[in-house]
């Protein structure tokens, strides 16, 4: 996608429950497999109480963001709630939920699903609306999922481990005098002949709970692996190249400061991403945040977004950093940040929005 002009990152928040599972203790009370344990690289995993719904944690990640930007929910014009595994009801909008959860009864509210990826999907969405109508904006984008028992096995469901969180952020129109992280490109690339890896061997209308693991072998069964090594390797590199060009990074640009990578463990990192950063951006520190998170599904880039402005991520005035995501279906998403030189306080001007 190519952006008209940079858009505004107001501000981005994750919200983790305060249970933490240690992965440690999960392999040695035998609920999770020692070669899954060495293929993530993680440490601990959040985990919500019994109770507790992925549309809570987007609420209290959405009032965070919004509290960081400044803006209040009556100004929200747009709200866009994405998730992987499953909202807390059936036959039900978990946007509008959110909406009036949180007082946005004037905000338009939308329900993205693009599985893993659904953070991303939700970023273009949002982009392109504040393009076409320049009036849709703030809008605030929220991503929740939560892995627990008997839906989901966060341990041995799939080869990758999972967290639960409630992710956010507020996107606007740039404004003068402010100095918000910067949207400066987004670049997506799909491989729609690779779905059947989360389908393989179910029956339609199947209510049991998911099994990636078993669905992405049956896959394999019929299927090379390199076949699927090589189309996800050649959709991230797509995506990147892409976003880079309309970044305006290509031929000869400045090199990124980091590239955040989706938190899908160290194995398929290894596998599938790594290789083509290597490659296409040679000695930029690519950097895995899910040490203390595991995969948080869809929200795994506002997670990384909201990481830049801590310690564990500075991105200085005038440089760039990208996030890469992907998820099933399958999809892949670039996404290039710039942080702008800062301005004067004192010539800040106010910002009316916030105050609607």
């Amino acid at each position: 996608m190519r952006l008209r002009a940079p858009l505004a990152i107001r501000a981005a928040a994750v919200h983790l429950p305060r249970r933490s599972l240690q992965v440690s203790e999960a392999l040695a009370g035998g609920l999770l497999r020692p070669q899954d344990h060495a293929a993530s690289g993680y440490e601990a995993l959040p985990a919500a109480e019994p109770g507790d719904t992925p549309e809570a944690f987007a609420v209290e990640a959405a009032r965070l963001a919004l509290d960081q930007a400044a803006t209040r929910p009556s100004a929200i014009r747009l709200l866009i709630h994405t998730w992987l595994h499953r909202p807390a009801h059936p036959f039900w909008s978990p946007a509008h939920h959110i909406a009036d959860r949180l007082g946005a009864g004037r905000a338009l509210p939308l329900s993205v699903q693009q599985m893993s990826n659904g953070s991303a999907a939700a970023l273009h969405t949002a982009a392109a609306w504040l393009t076409a109508d320049p009036e849709t904006g703030p809008v605030l984008i929220t991503a929740a999922d939560t892995f627990v028992p008997p839906g989901f096995d966060r341990w041995r469901g799939d080869i990758m481990l999972y967290g639960d969180a409630g992710c956010a952020a507020v996107i606007d129109l740039p404004a003068p005098g402010r100095d918000d992280l910067q949207l400066m490109a987004l670049a997506s690339t799909a491989a729609p002949h690779l779905e059947a890896v989360h389908r393989a061997g179910r029956r339609p209308g199947d209510t049991g709970a998911p099994h990636p693991r078993e669905t992405r072998r049956r896959f394999l069964t019929e299927h090379d692996a390199e076949t699927f090594r090589s189309a996800a390797r050649a959709g991230a590199a797509e995506a990147i190249r892409t976003a880079l060009r309309h970044a305006g990074l290509d031929h000869g640009g400045p090199a990124p400061r980091m590239v955040l990578l989706p938190r899908v463990g160290a194995r398929t990192l290894a596998a599938l991403y790594r290789p083509v950063l290597e490659r296409l951006l040679p000695g930029v520190p690519c950097l895995d945040l899910g040490q203390h998170t595991g995969h948080l599904g869809a929200g795994d880039l506002l997670a990384n977004l909201a990481a830049f402005p801590t310690a564990a991520c500075p991105l200085p005035p005038g440089e760039h950093a990208l996030i890469l995501n992907g998820g099933g279906g399958f999809t892949w998403t670039c996404a290039v940040f710039r942080r702008p030189a800062p301005t004067c306080p004192s010539h800040r001007p106010t910002d009316t929005k916030a105050q609607t």
